[in-house]
């Protein structure tokens, strides 16, 4: 079986959005020294209780995994008008993702200081490799029909 190019974007994408959703997005220091964490799914206060306020994150990169998983199913039937509409959802996403976290953190971020993990650039380089795979699918589906045009009966 041969791979295409935007097959392994989405697999790449999916394990990035995976990765991401098991690791801590940023951590918040406090003037007293005291450090919250905040991941996808929870922020870990210092004194080591943990609010869900943030729990819709970690809901956006699942549902965003899932429509990766399956546009890479529907890649391997060649259907690339569902797979670059999907695509497009992900990219929706994925920007989505990003406006609830930059509102989450404008809430959070109140005379603090804040520490950027590596994690929280993970669903942007997913979000550079759907569109890479939308390009690419757009690609492959152009030449697939100017091969099948050429073969032209003539009289």
């Amino acid at each position: 079986m041969k791979f295409r190019p935007y097959q392994i974007f989405f697999v790449i994408s999916i394990a990035l959005i995976v990765a991401s959703l098991f690791m801590p997005l940023m951590q918040l220091i406090e003037p007293n020294g005291a450090t919250s964490v905040l991941g996808n799914f929870s922020l870990l206060q210092p004194d080591g209780s943990s609010s869900h306020v943030v729990c819709a994150l970690g809901v956006v990169l699942i549902f965003t995994a899932l429509v990766n998983a399956f546009t890479l199913v529907i890649s391997s039937f060649q259907n690339f008008e569902l797979q670059k509409r999907c695509s497009v959802l992900s990219v929706l996403l994925l920007t989505g993702y990003y406006i609830l976290l930059l509102i989450a953190s404008l809430l959070l971020i109140e005379g603090v200081g804040v520490s950027l993990q590596i994690a929280m650039f993970f669903p942007f380089i997913a979000l550079v490799l759907n569109a890479m795979s939308f390009m690419s699918a757009r690609r492959t589906e152009a030449a697939i029909l100017a091969k099948a045009s050429g073969f032209r009966l003539r009289d």
